[in-house]
């Protein structure tokens, strides 16, 4: 028989309609429209809706009316802005490279082994990350407060003058919020270098140990680079963290003294629920979302690059 002859069985698409899909995977549906309704209704709605807002003059009340750019051109002239952009940076400058540190010696002296009651220091170091932000802040505030404060009190008990830590010094106040800041969060930092420590292979120091490396050179040539991706997923997070900072400086200090501690999203609240400011409130915290994105793109760019090498 030849191959010509050959009856082949016809071809027919076995494509169901959409909506038959549907139907019939309807009670998947359901268990999933939760999400995705409240994401809706909770998120991609008040996005479109800000956006609209930020081409907008709005009071809070009445109908909107349209300005075009004039919010964006605005807030990019405001001098204000710049100051809580300086004010931001600062804090990122000092606060990113500190916290690293910081986080990686503490994890290194918790993970001794000869280090007695470590379960108990781990704790104490990340109990601040799960203690409510406010409950720290009023605790900062007993002890910076500028007339009644602790730590006046025990500098005034050995001869020294008191600071004026919250209201009167701006370098005082900075300093202020950085310490709440690192007492806040670096219990989390500490918690994922110590995991990231006890993943390490024991064997890979013992071969260090016979070829006659000392601790200096297994921390620096071992420990640290095989540390890299932490280091970079925590700057990543900790430079986003940062751009929004706005609990610590607003509860210990509300921005002063003479804005030297006004964040970005400090200055955000200040000209929205402070100067009933919507419609540039709402065109700065897009500049703020535009500015975060570059930094975290210039970051992963950068970062890349040493995390492989």
């Amino acid at each position: 028989m030849s191959e010509a002859a050959i009856t082949r069985p016809s071809i027919t698409s076995t494509h169901k309609p959409l909506w038959k899909e549907i139907l019939k995977h309807w009670m998947d549906y359901v268990f999933v429209a939760p999400f995705f309704i409240s994401f809706a209704v909770f998120g991609v709605y008040p996005l479109i809706w800000a956006f609209r807002l930020s081409f907008s003059s709005w009071r809070g009340f009445g109908p909107m009316t349209w300005v075009g750019l004039e919010n964006y051109r605005v807030m990019l002239k405001d001098p204000y802005i710049v100051q809580s952009l300086t004010n931001t940076l600062e804090f990122a400058y000092i606060l990113l490279p500190t916290g690293i540190f910081f986080a990686i010696v503490f994890a290194v002296i918790l993970n001794m082994k000869t280090l007695r009651g470590r379960g108990i220091f781990r704790t104490i170091y990340f109990l601040p990350y799960i203690t409510n932000t406010v409950i720290i802040a009023i605790v900062f505030t007993q002890l910076f407060d500028d007339t009644f404060g602790w730590v006046n009190l025990g500098l005034n008990s050995i001869g020294l003058s008191s600071v004026k830590w919250l209201r009167g010094s701006p370098w005082a106040a900075k300093a202020t919020v950085i310490m709440l800041t690192h007492w806040g969060g670096i219990g989390y930092n500490v918690l994922l270098f110590l995991g990231g420590l006890q993943s390490i292979e024991p064997e890979i120091y013992e071969a260090a140990k016979i070829d006659g490396a000392n601790e200096w050179h297994i921390f620096w040539r071992i420990t640290l680079p095989l540390l890299k991706p932490i280091i970079f997923f925590l700057t990543i997070m900790a430079t986003i963290g940062l751009m929004n900072m706005f609990n610590q400086p607003y509860m210990l200090t509300a921005g002063g003294p003479r804005g030297a501690t006004e964040t970005l999203m400090l200055r955000l609240y200040n000209l929205g629920v402070g100067g009933a400011r919507y419609g540039d409130a709402s065109a700065f915290g897009f500049l703020i979302g535009l500015l975060v994105i570059a930094i975290s793109l210039i970051q992963i760019r950068l970062q890349k690059s040493w995390v492989g090498g």
